[in-house]
């Protein structure tokens, strides 16, 4: 593997690029973008951005990278115009005597950027599918979903009714007894569906009516051996000389007699009582008295036979769960691509299988080949986030095409196995590689960060588990600039905070407090310390110090219950942070909040309903409150009322009218952001209403659908769903609590991470099992493989676990703080199966407090690490003490600019406003003005006294639209008049004037031909044309003509005709002078 140099490499064959944490990933990609851009390739010819496909794995990164390869062209394209000793880093690039053609493809390439082929994933292969559609033989209008569990529940419904409500009664005995529905069914499957590739262990089949028989046998002994000897059982039991009262206490034997009893009463139970074995001859005689005999029994052998075959009947039992559970994926797998076509729809995961199935299929070497055209170059980040569908579609048109094809990614952040990302497609793509670089200077860390972080994972040989992941370290490109300066406390970039413990391990639940309580602790005093300018961050160029502030500072948790202790921590002390992870707004309180409250909206008559709707946070009744309400008849009655109103606004306006009315009336926005984390509160409630408005204008969904779609997906919460993922508030000051997931790709001066500690191993407990074995992906259902592949599926969480922790501690710029300490958790299990423990403590096989602190005292004196002793026992709140004389008064600045916009739509009437248009007439002769004798005449009904005005030309106007001009029916031709007349608010008088005007405008002959507009049909004319005139500089001068097209006609014997003033206008004004000369009209 070589250094990688953006610059002098070539440009040609599948690279393959691992780039470390801060070494400049992305800078990288826009180095080989540019040039890309600028070299010719083999044939001569230099690329355009839409035949350079870059392609990352979320939205947010493709927006991300869209502007730091648009920003990198802009700075070149600058960057060309300076001197030649001024330029940065284009000298290599570009000859001197081709800066000019540089600069011209630089500026194409700026101008059509927005054609730059630049996606996700998902939406490569959505464009490859749309451009392709015949021959990938899909429809082309499939509706893109981004969640398919409705889908895939609703088949799972399906096959819940064929399969099991037919089932034999104790098979489904056994399933209520595991609790088991469709939605858990579904749940245990879930991840494989999808993903073809995955090969399923076969399930050996169990005869389990045998086993049915014989346990049925034995109880029916049992009963009768209990009906012969329960008085010789009781009596042994309860006899204190014969059995050790620790083992068999009398609180203990009356329940499990009394439990025995009730067994004995009734048919073979599901499920046995916990203590049933204390019966057994194995269990009794180990608890026998020294010298006692156990009194012969045959009730104590008869109890251990029921024991045994009952044990293998559950495992059957078991079993049979698991081929339910297969079944159903094969099922799935089978039918769902059927059910998405009939529903016209696909899910993301459709997209990367149906363009694989396009590119392997009968067309797929000509799919391939224009692909390539299209695309000539490829840039993939992220690409240790693959998985075998993904890779093979890139490897089938890109591998031995020689095309410039570059694959960026780092296998030490590889941590989304949970969404599909394969490990193990990533080595294999690695190994099929033409050529591989490595990425080896980071721009982000402070030195000395850097070098601890380092020396950390130099401490194992193999600090990733797997020998193809190594490990090697990087050099620092910053130089030793202490940009966090801080006048108190410990200055080392990284911190060990070791919580003490007094010789025994803490509880799982007692270090999370701890853990907590310290990073609270020590975030409150360093923001105490900005506030009097001691902690403050100082720009390395200017030399400008800026105070320390909560949004400089990010805690990384794991899970929603570590980052729960967390806030509530902060908040004690009395400082704000806002949560930003993977967490589903289904999972929220206001997801119960609001689905109580809309019960109640579905069933305005229902008082409990209601009265669990008044006591949520949306109208804040106490249970005093409450009760006094409903003690007022008359109070509570009008408070039903407003339920009754809120249930018919939804039915007639729909979800978010109602929705909105909530708001309103209960001043829900006003009470929650008065709250504490209210903004966190307002925010997932109005997610939800956007969520549940998408879902009512998709399916056209009634109340009742609604409330049964928000249950379900409370039940059941889909976490790889980024439209149900919680949204974000105003963060931008507060301290940061984020998922080591979501911190991917993200840096923060200062970094805490509290929870380390917590092992979290739990994959090898699952019902279903997914491991690596050899070159495929498999799936293990049913014994003895589960327990074959446990230790398989633990050694790659474990793995995945180091890797989540080398993204923990890469992601802070000047500080990364780590809370440390002895633990046992509950099952056994300790602090040694987190990542953590191999790094600070590869000697140790077991947890000893004190030889931990003597690890990381030795640690600390052999690198940048320093180790703070916590005394657990004694630790005080530190409040934070903010300094309010220096906040400021926000104002709104006023704006004094002109903003002129490059180009803008507009109409004549818009451009003339505030000109008069009413001009004097230059020809009228100047005489003397005589005064005329006043006549009084009653005023004429004609055309000449009609009413003047704009709504009068709209109503003429009106006419000419209206009617058909060919027609001769007066009768049609007044009551159509008539009505117009009193639309546009002019008497009915006028009726026989407008009517007598409007015939003499279409007999008006328009040129020397006789044409007028009563020979033109209805069907020839068109009312109005549109037409855009570009105006490039516009200014007002008095003009002697003015052009219209407002009805152009055609006629049989004539072209179109296109008048240059509006042909019903001219014969509008000849109207009042028949006998003016005829007005050219050209053709």
């Amino acid at each position: 593997m070589s250094l990688f140099d953006a610059q002098t490499v070539a440009l040609k064959g599948l690279n393959l690029i691992e780039a470390s944490a801060g070494t400049g990933k992305t800078y990288t990609l826009a180095e080989l973008y540019l040039r890309l851009l600028l070299e010719p390739n083999e044939v001569g010819v230099s690329l355009t951005v839409d035949q350079i496909l870059v392609v990352t794995y979320t939205r947010a990164a493709t927006e991300e990278l869209r502007d730091r390869l648009r920003q990198k062209l802009v700075d070149a394209r600058d960057d060309l115009a300076k001197q030649p000793e001024e330029r940065d880093n284009l000298a290599a690039l570009v000859d001197s005597d081709a800066i000019e053609q540089a600069k011209q493809k630089l500026s194409l390439a700026i101008q059509s950027f927005d054609e730059a082929a630049i996606f996700t994933i998902h939406g490569f292969c959505q464009r490859v599918l749309a451009d392709f559609a015949f021959e990938s033989g899909l429809r082309f209008e499939l509706e893109l979903i981004g969640d398919d569990r409705d889908l895939l529940q609703s088949m799972t419904d399906d096959f819940w009714r064929k399969h099991v409500t037919l089932a034999e009664q104790g098979f489904v005995d056994y399933l209520i007894s595991k609790r088991q529905t469709p939605e858990t069914l579904l749940n245990s499957i879930r991840n494989l569906v999808g993903k073809p590739y995955i090969d399923c262990v076969p399930i050996a089949e169990m005869n389990t009516a045998s086993y049915v028989e014989l346990v049925a046998t034995q109880f029916e002994m049992l009963k009768r051996l209990w009906q012969s000897e329960q008085d010789q059982v009781i009596a042994a039991l309860n006899d204190k000389s014969l059995l050790n009262g620790n083992k068999y206490r009398k609180a203990s034997v009356d329940k499990w007699l009394i439990n025995l009893m009730l067994m004995m009463e009734s048919t073979v139970p599901t499920s046995l009582f916990d203590g049933f074995d204390r019966f057994t001859t194995g269990k009794l005689e180990a608890a026998l008295k020294k010298g006692q005999v156990l009194p012969e029994l045959e009730f104590w052998s008869a109890c251990e036979v029921f024991l045994e075959q009952y044990t293998l009947l559950q495992q059957a039992r078991a079993l049979q769960l698991q081929g339910l559970r297969l079944s159903l994926l094969h099922d799935l797998q089978n039918n769902v691509v059927e059910q998405k076509m009939q529903r016209q729809v696909q899910s993301y995961d459709d997209l990367l299988l149906n363009l694989e199935h396009a590119l392997m299929g009968e067309r797929g070497d000509w799919l391939v080949a224009e692909i390539r055209q299209q695309y000539q170059a490829a840039l993939i980040d992220e690409f240790q986030d693959t998985d075998p569908v993904q890779y093979a579609s890139f490897s089938r048109i890109y591998a031995e095409s020689g095309l410039p094809t570059f694959l960026v990614g780092d296998p030490k952040q590889a941590i989304y196995s949970f969404r599909g990302a394969d490990i193990f497609t990533y080595l294999t793509a690695k190994s099929h590689s033409e050529h591989q670089h490595t990425l080896m200077t980071n721009w982000r860390s402070h030195p000395d960060l850097v070098t601890a972080v380092n020396s950390l994972f130099e401490r194992k040989s193999n600090p990733f588990i797997y020998q193809d992941i190594p490990f090697h370290a990087v050099g620092a490109a910053r130089d030793k600039f202490t940009v966090l300066q801080v006048s108190e406390g410990e200055q080392a970039p990284l911190q060990i905070m070791w919580a003490t413990s007094n010789g025994k391990p803490h509880s799982k639940k007692a270090l999370t407090v701890i853990s907590a309580t310290i990073t609270a602790n020590e975030i409150a005093r360093l923001l105490n310390l900005a506030s009097t300018d001691d902690a403050v961050l100082v720009d390395e160029k200017s030399g400008n110090k800026k105070p320390l502030t909560g949004g400089n500072i990010a805690v990384l948790v794991r899970n929603h219950r570590q980052g729960s202790a967390i806030q509530q921590a902060l908040q004690q002390r009395g400082i704000n942070s806002v949560r930003q992870g993977t967490d589903n707004v289904f999972s929220s309180d206001e997801s119960h909040m609001l689905l109580r409250i809309l019960l109640a909206v579905e069933e305005p008559n229902n008082e409990a309903r209601v009265s669990a709707a008044l006591a949520t946070r949306l109208w804040g009744m106490t249970a005093n409150e409450l009760y006094e309400l409903q003690q007022n008849e008359q109070a509570w009655h009008a408070q039903l009322d407003v339920f009754v109103s809120l249930h018919q606004l939804w039915l007639k306006q729909g979800f978010m009218s109602l929705f909105r009315r909530l708001l309103t009336t209960t001043s829900a926005q006003q009470r929650l952001l008065a709250a504490e984390n209210g903004d966190r509160q307002l925010t997932n409630l109005l997610h939800l209403s956007e969520l549940i408005q998408d879902y009512c204008r998709q399916k056209n969904a009634g109340i009742e659908a609604v409330l049964i779609w928000l249950s379900q997906h409370i039940e059941s919460i889909e976490a790889n769903d980024e439209s149900a993922q919680l949204r974000l508030e105003s963060d931008e000051q507060l301290v940061k609590i984020i998922t080591i997931h979501k911190s991917k790709g993200l840096e923060y001066p200062i970094v805490f991470c509290p929870f380390l500690w917590d092992a979290n191993l739990r994959s090898a407990k699952n019902e279903v099992l997914t491991f690596h074995d050899e070159e495929k992906n498999c799936a293990a259902f049913a014994e003895p493989t589960l327990s074959q592949v446990s230790a398989s599926v633990q050694l790659e969480e474990q793995a995945e676990d180091l890797r989540l922790l080398y993204v923990a501690l890469t992601r802070a710029k000047e500080r990364c703080v780590i809370v440390w300490g002895a633990a046992k958790y509950q099952q056994g299990s300790h602090v040694s199966d987190a990542a953590l423990f191999s790094l600070f403590h590869p000697s140790l096989d077991e947890v000893k407090a004190d030889d931990m602190m003597a690890d990381l005292v030795s640690m600390a004196e052999q690198s940048e690490i320093a180790v703070i002793r916590y005394a657990s026992e004694e630790l005080p709140v530190i409040s934070y003490q903010s300094d309010h004389t220096k906040s400021n008064i926000l104002l709104a600045r006023t704006f004094k600019g002109r903003i002129q916009s490059p180009w803008r739509m507009s109409s004549f009437s818009a451009l003339a406003h505030g000109h008069d248009a009413e001009l004097p007439d230059y020809d009228r002769q100047h005489t003397e003005l005589v005064a005329a004798p006043v006549v009084q005449a009653k005023p004429a009904l004609d055309r000449f006294s009609f009413p003047r005005g704009a709504q009068a030309g709209t109503c003429l106007h009106a006419l000419f639209e209206d009617w058909d001009f060919a027609s001769d029916d007066e009768a049609a031709m007044e009551k159509l008049v008539s009505q117009t007349l009193l639309k546009y608010g002019f008497d009915d008088k006028w009726t026989t004037v407008a009517c007598q005007w409007l015939n003499d405008v279409l007999a008006t002959p328009l040129d020397e031909s006789g044409l007028s507009l009563s020979q033109i049909k209805l069907e020839h004319r068109l009312d109005e044309l549109e037409f855009y005139f570009p105006i490039a500089h516009l200014f007002f001068k008095p003009a002697s003509k003015a052009g219209f097209t407002n009805l152009p006609f055609n006629l049989a014997s004539k072209n179109a005709c296109r008048g240059n003033i509006n042909a019903a206008t001219l014969a509008l004004i000849k109207s009042f002078n028949p006998g003016a000369p005829p007005v050219q009209v050209s053709t």
